[in-house]
């Protein structure tokens, strides 16, 4: 507690005492002026005849001492002892309300009133200020149990915050997409890079290499998928693997699951018995499952395959393809990924199938171990009809 009752108590004698002087006296009367003569002709009417005037005294000036019991209140800092004097000085000078009213008024101005501190209101600010929805959510359901009298002013700030967060994402959302619109063919591709090595001695003798890019871009309703792979390695002086892959996939999106889909795939693979295949495909696609977590999409539809074999035969027809595409993030740092594609045709049906798991390690560097398999069921004869192989590789994404 200030001394400021104590300065109040001494100056309430001097602010009763303190009475403005010139109230005291009555003003002369004013001395009547000279007549003066007229022609009424001359004389306007509205002129000669005026609206009576009411003349409002200026209100009386502060006294002196209640000034400086007001501004040792201001001096002070003390929010309450300032209310308290400015409500004494209105109840015993009514006629400076005005005045007192107007310093009050410039000191709140920089003294704004303290909020005392709630802590699950601040923990309502802080849960808002950090963007997180979820933890909006979740605090506000606490603190609409915790404090039932102030549920519907919480609730209005939730029902607020939601509609400044669904506002900031329609604008990025806008945002994106325009950007999306005025980007040329040849930006906005991500995807990655792999490669692996491998080579033993002994009494098998091996060298291999392994290598894959992988690119994609996802536009407004389009998005184009590339794909290489590369895989040679001899083994005791003969080629033991010796397989090449391009594929190209564009995919134009009908709705937020369904989408159309585009497929020319080119092979070589003389350890399956031949040097080109060609397959054309189109078709539909759907996404069945679309979650940050787990992603799976089917597609099929009629395809065009040509095969030229080693021996020099070669074989076309009209096949139909179907095919899936799996991803799993399993941790943050692990994800399971499958592709698989069948053709079926009338002399021969054909299978292609990778499995692989990706470990993060740092940045944008993973690890991967891949397991991938070619079946053919009738291939040329004295070639298996089931060929696999495991890689291990390292990844890198941009």
């Amino acid at each position: 507690m200030t001394a400021l009752p104590r300065l109040v108590a001494l100056c309430l004698p001097l602010v009763f005492v303190a009475v403005p002087s010139h109230a005291a006296q009555e003003p002369a009367d004013p001395a009547p002026p000279e007549p003066l003569e007229i022609n009424p002709v001359l004389v306007d009417p509205v002129v000669a005849a005026p609206l009576p005037v009411v003349l409002v005294p200026p209100d009386p000036p502060l006294p002196d001492a209640l000034r400086a019991m007001i501004d040792a209140a201001f001096a002070s800092g003390d929010n309450d002892d300032v209310e308290a004097v400015a409500k004494f000085a209105r109840q015993t000078h009514p006629a400076n309300i005005g005045e007192i009213d107007a310093l009050l008024a410039y000191y709140r101005s920089g003294h704004p009133p303290e909020v005392p501190f709630n802590p699950v209101r601040n923990m309502l600010a802080a849960a808002m200020a950090s963007g997180r929805d979820a933890d909006v959510e979740a605090v506000a359901k606490l603190a609409k149990a915790t404090i039932p009298e102030d549920a519907a002013e919480i609730e209005e700030q939730v029902v607020a915050y939601r509609a400044e967060r669904q506002r900031q994402k329609d604008e990025a959302a806008a945002a994106a997409r325009a950007k999306l619109a005025a980007a040329k063919f040849w930006e906005n591709w991500k995807g990655e890079g792999q490669i692996g090595a491998s080579h033993s001695s002994g009494n098998t003798s091996s060298a291999g290499l392994s290598a894959g890019l992988s690119l994609a871009r996802k536009g407004i309703d389009w998005t184009h998928k590339l794909r290489a792979q590369a895989d040679y390695q001899r083994t005791n002086g003969k080629t033991s693997v010796e397989r090449y892959l391009a594929e190209l996939e564009p995919q134009y999106r009908i709705d937020e699951r369904t989408f159309a889909y585009g497929l020319t795939r080119w092979e070589h693979d003389r350890i399956l018995g031949y040097d080109t295949r060609w397959n054309l495909s189109g078709g539909l696609g759907y996404k069945v499952v679309d979650t940050k977590k787990m992603t799976l999409s089917l597609k099929g539809g009629p395809a065009f395959r040509q095969t030229d074999f080693i021996d020099g035969s070669n074989d076309t027809e009209l096949t139909a393809l179907a095919g899936l595409d799996f991803g799993w993030q399993l941790s943050p740092t692990l994800r399971l990924t499958q592709v698989a594609s069948t053709i079926i045709g009338e002399s021969n049906g054909s299978t292609s199938s990778q499995t692989a798991l990706n470990a993060k390690l740092t940045g944008a560097l993973s690890a991967r171990i891949a397991y991938s398999a070619q079946i053919d069921t009738n291939p040329p004869p004295g070639i298996e009809s089931v060929d696999t192989q495991t890689r291990f590789t390292l990844v890198y994404g941009f």
